[in-house]
């Protein structure tokens, strides 16, 4: 290669390097500042003080207000069944049968004494010189002869074989649903049967640390949430705590829970928000705040210049959808009531940065 030929490859090199178009060094930068001018799309919020929820999140185990084991009160073989796991059933409605055969025959067997009783009741009281009419016989005549016709004992036996008949029906003491049906038709009754819970309220038990006791009262509100449903809430009110700190340092709280929806269940692991309302704090969405320099940071709309404002803040509490905010002494910030706070778009500005509220 000659000495001429490596200069004109060396020129044209250069040439293909540089700006294209005649564009400057101070082209790109105007280019780079005008992108910084864009403004951003944001949603704002008024800053106002306003009450707060403060919660505290913790796991609770729910149990029916009312659930009872129901047991036969007679020994006999089930004949039939009325209901399955899972059914609704109202007060007083059968849940199960037992043969009734033996039951029968010893009600028919002392109606029949109950029969001669009277027969013998009324022959004595004509040997005393009465009739049937008992209003004019003494009290004292009267016991003897009850007693000596066997009128007493045979209406004894005769209530008692109608109670033995009636306890051959299995019924619901109360409204609810049937759970945990232990026998089988033509098997004998032992134990219990089922289980009837009462699913229209549920009482569910959790636990607080020492530190949290002032937090929570009996009568504050808390929400319940399901696992599977952890989006919907069911709303309750504290009822009793218990006044006794355990080895781990811990208080047991009861709360009863309305089953708005029905969908809660005997035994069932939720997610419990104890919730405390506090007045007058300065209250934003968590969308918010944001980090920045390792701080928490909201940006503040200066309405005059259409700019955003970098303020830092300290996050005082915080709930499932809001944060309670003050400004951060130890960086001078400011914030007041009446400042137009970012509340979205926020993620990628910065300080000064040119924002334009979205049209609603």
């Amino acid at each position: 290669m000659t000495k001429g030929i490596f200069i004109t490859i060396c020129a044209l090199i250069i040439v293909s390097c540089s700006p294209k178009g005649g564009e400057t060094t101070e082209d790109s930068e105007a280019a780079k500042a005008g992108f910084v001018a864009e403004k951003n799309l944001v949603d704002t919020i008024i800053l106002k003080r306003e009450d707060f929820n403060r919660q505290i999140i913790t796991n609770g185990k729910l149990r029916a207000v009312r659930k009872s084991d129901l047991t036969f009160k007679s020994m006999g073989t089930i004949s039939e069944i009325f209901v399955k796991n899972g059914d609704y059933i109202p007060a007083g409605e059968k849940i199960a049968q037992l043969e009734t055969k033996d039951a029968q025959v010893k009600l028919k067997l002392a109606s029949e004494r109950m029969e001669k009783a009277e027969l013998d009741f009324a022959n004595e009281l004509i040997g005393y010189g009465y009739g049937r009419d008992t209003s004019a016989v003494p009290a004292e005549v009267l016991k003897i002869v009850r007693i000596r016709s066997g009128y007493n004992s045979s209406i004894n036996d005769l209530n008692q074989s109608l109670i033995d008949l009636k306890n051959t029906t299995l019924t619901a003491p109360f409204s609810g649903k049937i759970a945990n049906i232990q026998g089988r038709v033509y098997e004998g009754a032992t134990g219990a049967f089922c289980t009837l819970i009462d699913d229209s309220k549920f009482e569910v038990e959790f636990s607080l640390l020492e530190s949290e006791l002032s937090f929570i009262r009996v009568g504050n509100s808390v929400k319940v949430a399901s696992f599977a449903e952890p989006e919907k809430f069911y709303t309750g009110v504290v009822s009793q705590i218990n006044p006794v700190v355990d080895d781990k340092g811990q208080i047991k709280v009861m709360a009863v829970v309305n089953n708005s929806s029905g969908k809660l269940l005997e035994g069932m692991n939720v997610r419990v928000l104890a919730e405390n309302l506090l007045h007058g704090k300065l209250v934003v969405p968590k969308s918010a705040v944001v980090m920045r320099d390792n701080f928490d940071v909201l940006f503040r709309l200066n309405p005059t210049t259409g700019k955003a404002m970098w303020t830092y803040v300290k996050v005082e509490m915080t709930n499932t959808g809001f944060h309670a905010v003050t400004a951060n002494a130890d960086k001078n910030a400011e914030i007041n009531e009446g400042d137009i706070i970012i509340v979205s778009g926020n993620l990628n500005l910065a300080e000064g940065s040119n924002v334009e509220i979205k049209s609603r």
